[in-house]
């Protein structure tokens, strides 16, 4: 997994959300530079009259992702159709790294998974209507081409590995860490503005979520895709890891 430099609180805030359910495209970008990071972007940002950042994620040369916002708060990427676009920004200009474009896979086919998108929802900047860019700086179909032969079942001894690997009532899928399985109803949440959780709503005994990564923060939480959090309470969820059996045939998958 690529290694996450999660940078959220220290970013301009944004003053509007949106819901989930209203992303339908991904966007691809690059910074039109060699070097730099969302800090000092924000400077050229500041002087436009922004008063938030361009994306919702950035990978630096060296294939680190630095987070930027959550999905909820709209970034400036793409003028006129950022409200139902994921922004993620490579730092380059028209050349990018293995580890950048390794980055870029691993966090575009999670965002898919997390919003319901598929490889034709994937654009570059200049595919969007109205716009006059060279960014991102790449063809873009040889982009999609590389997400799809991804998303292909490998052939493993001659047989097709298509067949779904079900851990309970959910599908393992690369990227996840473990599930938790839902004992006592309790709050699904995410991260708001100043720092301060918002509910979401109540989820219910018997319900099972694919966690993605852990976090110290309120006591310990559990991250379930799209920004969303569950709280490590005991008696109320079960946290599970994957047995090394099933990552074995995840891997080959």
């Amino acid at each position: 997994m690529v290694k996450i430099q999660d940078i959220r609180n220290k970013v301009a805030p944004s003053k509007t959300t949106r819901k989930i359910s209203q992303i339908t495209k991904i966007a691809r970008h690059h910074s039109a530079g060699t070097s730099g990071d969302y800090f000092s972007f924000w400077n050229y940002w500041k002087s436009k009259g922004w008063t938030k950042g361009g994306y919702h994620e950035i990978i630096l040369p060296d294939g680190t992702v630095q987070l930027c916002y959550d999905p909820i708060y709209p970034t400036n990427g793409v003028g006129g159709h950022n409200t139902y676009i994921y922004n993620i920004c490579l730092v380059g200009n028209g050349a990018f790294t293995a580890a950048q474009e390794r980055a870029f896979e691993e966090r575009c086919l999670l965002a898919m998974q997390n919003f319901g998108l598929e490889v034709d929802d994937v654009l570059g900047h200049n595919e969007f209507k109205g716009t006059a860019t060279s960014c991102p700086g790449i063809n873009m179909d040889s982009v999609r081409k590389r997400l799809t032969a991804l998303l292909v079942p490998k052939q493993v001894d001659g047989v097709s590995s298509t067949d779904k690997i079900m851990w309970g009532k959910t599908e393992l899928k690369k990227g996840q860490i473990g599930k938790v399985t839902i004992l006592k109803r309790i709050n699904l949440w995410q991260d708001g503005p100043n720092g301060k959780l918002q509910m979401v709503r109540v989820l219910n005994p018997g319900e099972e979520y694919r966690v993605y990564r852990y976090r110290e923060d309120y006591d310990g939480q559990y991250n379930v895709g799209g920004g969303m959090w569950v709280t490590k309470m005991d008696g109320h969820i079960k946290y599970e890891t994957p047995s090394k059996a099933m990552l074995a045939k995840l891997n080959i998958k």
